[in-house]
């Protein structure tokens, strides 16, 4: 996600790499919310990070009971804090590479999924409209553990009972499609998981970067309806 994609010959090139497309298009999305729909909570979690940090820690030494998960912004409705925390964090050269610096150990996506319940537990227990985007170009992180595999299972099934979607927003590598079938899908008698796209977040993304003929990052979107957003989180 932190890897710069390699130049192309057209001047409309994608020089982001995924995590910074990412965080732009989160950005533009929480000015977007912030004008439409004011009221809407949002927030942005970070994971695979070396730094650790979550509700009510103080410094980037918290978050120990969800190890390489960084809560940069709360769910919330967004404060004009919140939009300069993310604006520093795109524009600011020396704080993307404090922060965004990878676990030099894998981090488990059970973890990561738990963190979330925890956040929409506390932050939006009451919402009827619950989501869970999750930006990744890693189509398998537990390819060799399948223990950590099934916990993942577990995990999102709880965020299914608690009324979460989570949707999936693949980005593909370089030579190399996002293969949704290693771990994320599941049969459709088991509806574990819950995955759609949001097409708002797609148009956005093709906005800030215009795919091109040689180089481009390829978005799969499944067939699944907008929906609208009262507690998001990124």
């Amino acid at each position: 996600m932190l890897a710069v994609p390699p130049s192309a010959d057209s001047k409309k090139a994608n020089e982001d790499s995924p995590t910074s497309a990412a965080l732009k298009c989160a950005y533009a999305l929480m000015q977007q919310r912030i004008i439409s729909n004011p009221n809407d909570m949002m927030g942005v979690l970070l994971y695979g990070t070396e730094k650790s940090r979550f509700q009510g820690d103080d410094n980037d030494r918290g978050g120990l009971a969800y190890p390489h998960c960084y809560l940069l912004t709360d769910l919330d409705v967004p404060t004009a804090g919140d939009v300069k925390t993310l604006r520093t964090l795109i524009e600011d050269e020396e704080e993307s590479k404090n922060l965004l610096v990878p676990s030099k150990e894998p981090v488990s996506m059970a973890n990561v999924l738990f963190c979330a319940n925890q956040i929409f537990t506390t932050k939006a227990p009451n919402f009827s409209s619950r989501r869970l985007f999750i930006v990744t170009d890693d189509d398998d992180p537990h390819a060799n553990d399948k223990a950590l595999k099934s916990s993942a299972a577990v995990r999102a099934k709880d965020l299914y009972d608690l009324g979460v979607i989570i949707e999936l927003f693949p980005i593909s590598r370089p030579n190399s499609a996002f293969d949704r079938a290693k771990f994320y899908d599941v049969p459709p008698a088991s509806p574990t998981l819950l995955f759609g796209v949001l097409t708002k977040l797609r148009i956005s993304f093709i906005t800030l970067h215009p795919p091109t003929q040689k180089h481009r990052h390829q978005f799969q979107a499944p067939p699944f309806p907008p929906l609208l957003a009262t507690g998001s989180l990124f």
